[in-house]
């Protein structure tokens, strides 16, 4: 029998048996699969501003006495900031006092009669009517008592009103005046921006509403590269129809002045993970997409059973969820975490081909979760 012939039979004899050639061995990069539902983060420009800023103003009129404070002093609350003359103010308090004085003694006197009065008429030894005027004198005088004293209350607090004090701590941001020159009632003199507590205000796209609620940690960074952690103090449920965003604050501390209102920042949001319970995740190059919109990975699996045979590539269909950077969710029952995947070589594996599995470089731990932008 010539050697085509065996050959040809042989042949006949591996189809009819259903044999498979065996799959060469290949060698694979893998990464094991984390149990952490993958956690987007968004990054968005934002200014900072004061939470208060104000324009001070005199709420008398009159020649500026003394300037305390400079462009550039920190102030705090309370601390007088700019004096108005108020010569003739005090001058007329002075008046009232004396003229409060003497009521009150006429105010005793006439308490002194009504008394005596009430004494008397209790013997008929003065008429009724006299009585009667008695006491409604004694009224009188102490109704011009409670009078005075309401004057001097009022001289007291205008006088008051020509020094301004600053209403929060803050710093002197501008002044508008100079010592000597008359200033209006209502004018502004000096401006005043509160510093030690700060706000960044951030325009998010609409379409992320309800995934940012206030006390929300976010991450503030700044040009030079120092970030600190703040948190969402406000969302303001109005959308911009033009831009189709709503404002956002975020509390900024500024104990030790490091930051001030116009700067500019960059502030990070950590969204919600995924609602699967079951999310692993994987490499992105371990997810292969497949002509009808499914996806796999190749998943490494002992071969024969784990019984000393090596290990072997087995695809298993997976569905995949949130992006985050290079890593994807995917959910599987067949799928555990501490798993190992092909993330490089997976193209061209066949079913249960040998493999020989390397760590990836960049593989990631278990149980570590990891973050990345929204696109």
């Amino acid at each position: 029998m010539s050697a085509r012939v065996l050959a040809t039979g042989s042949l006949a004899v591996l189809l009819l048996s259903g044999a498979v050639p065996v799959l060469a061995q290949v060698k694979v990069s893998v990464s094991p699969v984390v149990a952490a539902p993958v956690r987007q983060t968004l990054q968005l420009p934002g200014n900072v501003v004061s939470p208060q800023s104000s324009a001070l103003a005199t709420r008398v009129e009159g020649h500026v006495e003394a300037l305390l404070v400079e462009a550039g002093d920190r102030v705090a609350q309370g601390q007088p900031l700019l004096t108005l003359d108020g010569t003739l103010g005090r001058l007329e308090l002075e008046r009232l006092q004396h003229s409060l004085r003497e009521a009150e003694h006429v105010h005793r006197d006439s308490q002194r009669l009504a008394k005596e009065a009430e004494t008397l008429a209790g013997v008929q030894s003065v008429s009724q009517s006299k009585y009667r005027s008695q006491v409604a004198q004694a009224a009188i005088n102490e109704a011009k008592l409670e009078q005075l004293k309401a004057a001097v209350a009022i001289q007291r607090e205008h006088i008051g009103r020509h020094t301004l004090t600053a209403p929060f701590d803050g710093v002197v941001t501008g002044r508008q005046t100079e010592r000597g020159q008359w200033v209006g009632a209502n004018t502004a003199v000096l401006r005043l921006v509160q510093t030690d507590r700060l706000r960044v205000d951030v325009d998010v796209p609409e379409r992320l509403h309800g995934l940012i609620a206030p006390g929300q940690t976010v991450t503030v960074a700044f040009g030079d590269g120092e970030a600190v952690e703040a948190s969402v103090e406000r969302v303001v449920p109005s959308s911009d129809p033009v831009s189709r965003t709503f404002p956002v604050h975020v509390a900024l501390p500024n104990p030790q002045g490091l930051w001030m209102p116009g700067m500019s920042a960059r502030v990070v949001f950590a969204l919600a993970p995924g609602s699967e319970d079951d999310a692993k995740q994987v490499p992105a190059d371990a997810v292969e997409r497949r002509a009808d919109g499914s996806a796999r990975v190749w998943v490494v699996r002992p071969a024969n059973g784990g019984n000393g045979g090596g290990t072997v590539a087995r695809p298993v269909a997976v569905r995949t969820g949130r992006h985050a950077g290079d890593r994807i969710e995917v959910t599987s029952p067949e799928i555990r975490a501490g798993d190992a995947v092909v993330v490089r070589g997976n193209e061209g594996l066949r079913p249960d081909q040998p493999i020989i599995p390397v760590p990836a470089s960049d593989s990631m731990a278990p149980g570590a979760a990891t973050s990345g932008k929204v696109g």
